[in-house]
């Protein structure tokens, strides 16, 4: 699913006034993995008297009393308890749900809605401490998310601390169209056959109008390219085979470019898929090793970006 669509990540400056994607992943030895259970997310206000660890008891987990008096938003499973709750898959999200949503292997999410609202009402981890909480976020500012989880195989409950910041709107204004120019660069070269690999591309981005003030061109330090999706084609110089042979298209990989906040695209390409791939069962691909070429696309304000093909070879 293409959760662009629900709100802004927290790597994508959100605002205040915008429905905001809290998302976070979970791994183990390098791989993502689901946790056994996830009981809640709270959100807090990260100030000079109030950070992660403070907000811990004795026993290394979150009271139910500390999340009523000190969260500006909470969301919990259903039948969010201590012993247990239903995470559901992030194609039933609607507005205004205050639970806990799945999208892929280890990528969980709550969407902080400021502008519908998704209150929550009802006892924190099943006890008897009632929740009220509108989830909606009224200031700018720096934010401590909050996960209560289980991994598999393990009997401790344990809270996993992220960091948010939100801020106001930005807007500015300039007396000239602002040009831009990008530069793309796939960092990834090389990858075995077989491996499950991250195709990285970073994106460095210049100003080139002189009288533009330096502090819109900071703007583009923080992660404003959005809707990113690629395409990536096997190049073949056997002149029995297509020379141009698609294995992903820009619909196939929507939902699956992830963002970091410098700019960084990321793709998950496990290659093992190439063994069943439909082109490779018509002939099309010949040998799975070789040349591939990687075109990425996004958005960036008025302007819709497509890079040079790039490379990456597959031995």
């Amino acid at each position: 699913m293409n959760l662009n669509e629900l709100g802004t990540d927290r790597s994508n400056r959100p605002s205040v006034n915008s429905p905001i994607l809290v998302r976070s992943y979970f791994l183990n030895d390098g791989n993502f993995i689901n946790p056994d259970r996830i009981v809640s997310v709270s959100i807090f206000p990260k100030t000079a008297n109030l950070y992660p660890q403070s907000l811990l008891n004795s026993e290394g987990i979150l009271d139910p009393s500390t999340i009523a008096d000190n969260a500006i938003a909470h969301y919990e499973t259903i039948g969010g308890s201590l012993n247990g709750g239903t995470v559901k898959p992030a194609e039933s999200y609607s507005v205004g749900s205050s639970e806990i949503f799945r999208n892929n292997n280890g990528e969980y999410f709550v969407i902080l809605d400021s502008i519908a609202g998704n209150p929550y009402n009802a006892p924190i981890h099943g006890t008897a401490i009632l929740g009220s909480f509108t989830n909606r976020l009224v200031n700018p500012g720096d934010y401590i998310d909050a996960w209560v989880i289980r991994y598999p195989g393990e009997s401790n409950y344990k809270v996993i601390f992220n960091t948010l910041t939100v801020y106001n709107d930005t807007f500015y204004s300039t007396t000239e169209p602002l040009l831009i120019k990008t530069y793309n660069n796939l960092t990834t070269k090389r990858i075995t056959l077989g491996s499950k690999a991250d195709l990285k591309i970073t994106t460095d981005f210049t100003i080139e109008n002189r009288n533009i003030d330096q502090t819109i061109k900071n703007l583009f330090k923080s992660a404003i390219a959005v809707n990113p999706k690629l395409k990536i084609e096997k190049l073949n110089e056997d002149p029995n085979l297509p020379a141009r042979v698609e294995v992903f298209s820009y619909s196939d990989t929507v939902s699956l470019v992830r963002t970091t906040s410098e700019n960084t695209f990321v793709f998950t390409w496990d290659t093992e898929e190439l063994k069943t791939h439909p082109q490779l069962l018509e002939g099309n691909l010949g040998n799975m090793r070789g040349v591939y070429a990687v075109t990425l696309q996004y958005d960036l304000i008025n302007e819709r970006i497509v890079t040079p093909q790039m490379y990456v070879q597959l031995v």
